[in-house]
């Protein structure tokens, strides 16, 4: 209890999170809240002018029952405000004909497109003229003229906004709501002249400076590094991460290192640590503590703005600058109290955050890593100095890892089996080539030091990479197909948390209701692998272009697809490989057009299916004379569709059919009175059998 007392920030943020929550999945009148919050706020303004009365005992938890009332509805009430649909100068509250935008940024090439995302400020409707808000994206057809485009620059654009759609396939990541979490609900894609550049932004702006020196500094690094190295030291550094291929991020991923990759509060906490040994001598000049704290906190903000203000950056230099300042006014601060303060303000400014994976994954690291590493570290003291720091970063990673794995796990579907050992140099590695990167930008201009220190770091680049890639080449460097719902990733956490106090209090009683929460998980499973072998089912698949049906008998199930597709690690993840985790599906096999398994038989175009017989409707599909009787039809491809002869519960469009040929198969179903179902439109199909 004592130690609750002395978190006050702590206590105030659950019911700030609880707010948020009740908002984020319910709709709330926003007057009728800000009502309430004015009541709860005079009600707690009372409270406190009759402290006298309420310092009583039996009277105490009027305060506290109000207070956490009023931070409730204060969460509702920010939520709500940040809610696009409750904003009603919202640009999707208009039918715009042509817009005036504003860029958040300089535009990114991609593949077939430049993409910027931008500030809608005004609106075209009906000839009329409209000053609107809200973000959304833009895609550029390709131009040299729209590669010039930066930050700030205002153009006029001629086209109708589009909803970003629902994800399709099931389990695929909602991109959607991924956006609808930053603010943005509509995109657009233009062509080259359906555009035309109003201004470019000439006044100062903190960020258009951020992005032309982010620039200057990837010029640096363009000049002193070439390819993986490059790409690796971009992220790493300056968080620039349009250099990395999708295979370097794999790679990461798989053993454990990913988080090198996105600036977080590793670089921060080390250019703080680097900067607040370097300004030591401040601590013997009078004021020195103030000037050193400003300096740093300048130093983090200028680090995080160059970085472009990525989420992850903004959490740890806030956090930082927290407890830079209580370092400052020589106050006693609780590191739990100064987590929920910059929390506390995060949640303030964008509530939508909460939602947000890093912010989940910062915060429990954090959490995980002052709370459990020093007690992982004292149960052992090393003599040696170098066992000592080999032990000092392998409690720090293990007390990160429990904080986090039950999320990597909910989320991802995986696990980094080898963390440890890739953490053991992966983290000294870094600090290094951050220090070293960021002494190359300051010796950048004379030759003969600039090109010695990028020797020095390409070599610790290169050792970076060769290091991660034969930790993921190891034997089951990665579990992957991993499957858990919300509820037993919160029982998983309720189990670490009960172990915990268990191990710390010695009471065996806590250590009994770890273990019935443990059983409870492991019933739970036991269940959910009876229902995965009974499990039999069929689903057609929304992927562009292609042919994508899967067979699932329990945990196996029987693909057709092209054998391009098949081995698109990047398609099969995103559009079915989620859906394969999460029904547990491990065994998967690409089959022919004459195959034969356990209640499964396929021969060319006709297939059947424990009972059900299913016809393929491709271009090898000769139809018979003989009528048809069918329980499914899947059309696949460019080809006439007749069904004169045929009976079927079911016909089904696939994606890989061309959108000029879908009226006429409808056509032809209505013609003959066969239900229909089209993946492209519907997204994909999936029956139980």
């Amino acid at each position: 209890m004592k130690t609750w007392n002395k978190i006050p920030l702590f206590r105030l943020l659950i019911p700030l999170l609880a707010g948020i929550i009740c908002a984020i999945h319910y709709s709330f009148n926003k007057l009728t809240i800000l009502e309430i919050f004015i009541f709860l706020f005079i009600s707690i303004s009372l409270v406190s002018y009759f402290k006298r009365y309420f310092t009583n005992y039996s009277r105490r938890w009027v305060f506290g029952v109000i207070i956490n009332l009023l931070i409730l509805v204060l969460g509702i009430l920010i939520t709500e405000q940040n809610k696009p649909s409750n904003l009603l100068l919202h640009f999707n509250q208009f039918n715009t004909e042509a817009s005036i935008v504003v860029l958040k940024e300089d535009v990114i090439a991609k593949a077939k497109s430049f993409k910027c995302e931008v500030e809608v400020i005004a609106g075209k409707s009906d000839n009329d003229w409209q000053n609107t808000e809200g973000k959304a994206i833009l895609y550029f057809a390709k131009d040299s003229l729209t590669e010039l485009l930066k930050y700030g620059d205002k153009i006029i654009i001629n086209g109708k906004w589009n909803a970003i759609e629902n994800p399709s396939n099931p389990a695929q990541f909602n991109y959607k709501s991924y956006l609808y979490n930053s603010g943005i609900t509509a995109q657009q894609y233009i062509q080259n002249d359906a555009w035309k550049l109003i201004s470019n932004q000439k006044d100062f702006s903190i960020m258009k400076f951020a992005f032309i020196y982010q620039k200057k500094l990837l010029w640096i690094l363009e000049n002193n590094f070439q390819d993986e190295e490059l790409a690796v030291i971009s992220a790493l550094l300056i968080g620039y991460k349009d250099l990395l291929d999708r295979e370097t991020i794999m790679t990461y991923a798989s053993s454990g290192a990913m988080h090198v990759l996105a600036v977080s509060g590793l670089h921060v906490g080390i250019i703080y640590l680097v900067l607040n040994s370097l300004f030591f001598f401040f601590g013997n000049i009078k004021y020195g503590n103030y000037i050193k704290a400003i300096l740093l906190i300048l130093s983090l903000w200028a680090y995080a703005l160059l970085t472009g203000l990525s989420p992850s950056v903004l959490r740890a230099a806030t956090m930082f600058s927290f407890i830079i300042i209580g370092s400052a006014l020589k106050r006693e601060t609780n590191i739990y109290n100064t987590l929920a303060a910059s929390a506390f303000v995060l949640l303030l400014y964008n509530p939508y955050i909460l939602l947000q994976v890093g912010f989940q994954l910062s915060y429990a690291a954090v959490l995980g890593i002052v709370y459990l590493q020093p007690k992982m570290y004292n149960l052992f003291r090393p003599s040696n100095w170098l066992m000592d720091k080999v032990w000092a970063i392998t409690t720090v990673s293990v007390a990160a890892q429990l904080a986090t794995f039950p999320l990597g796990m909910y989320y991802f579907h995986q696990f980094p089996n080898y963390f440890l050992l890739s953490n053991l140099f992966v983290i000294p590695l870094a600090t290094f080539i951050i220090n070293g990167g960021i002494l190359l930008f300051v010796v950048s201009a004379i030759p003969v030091f600039s090109s010695y220190i990028s020797w020095v770091v390409n070599k610790l680049l290169l050792f970076l990479n060769l290091s991660v890639k034969w930790v993921e080449s190891l034997p089951y460097s990665l579990s992957l197909g991993i499957s858990i719902t919300k509820v037993e990733t919160l029982i998983i956490f309720a189990v670490i948390f009960l172990f915990i106090i268990a191990v710390r209090d010695k009471k065996a009683r806590t250590i009994q209701v770890a273990f019935c929460v443990a059983i409870l998980f492991i019933g739970m499973q036991v269940d959910e692998q009876y229902s995965t072998k009974q499990q039999q089912y069929f689903i057609v698949y929304d992927v562009p272009k292609e042919r994508a049906i899967d067979f699932v008998d329990g945990y196996q199930n029987f693909f057709i697809a092209s054998e391009s597709l098949n081995n698109d690690k990047s398609k099969m993840r995103f559009h079915i490989q989620h859906f394969r985790w999460e029904n547990r599906v491990i065994k998967s096999t690409l089959v022919s057009a004459d195959f034969t398994a356990n209640n499964y038989f396929r021969k060319e175009n006709y297939i059947q299916f424990f009972d059900d017989k299913i016809l393929l409707w491709d271009r090898d599909f000769l139809k018979p004379i003989n009528p048809l009787l069918l329980d499914y039809i899947i059309v696949s491809g460019k080809r006439k569709l007749e069904l004169e002869n045929i009976e079927c519960k079911l016909l089904i469009i696939d994606s890989s059919v061309p959108k000029y040929n879908w009226e006429k198969i409808k056509k032809e179903c209505l013609k003959w009175d066969i239900p229909f179902y089209n993946v492209n439109t519907q997204g994909a199909f999936s029956i139980s059998i």
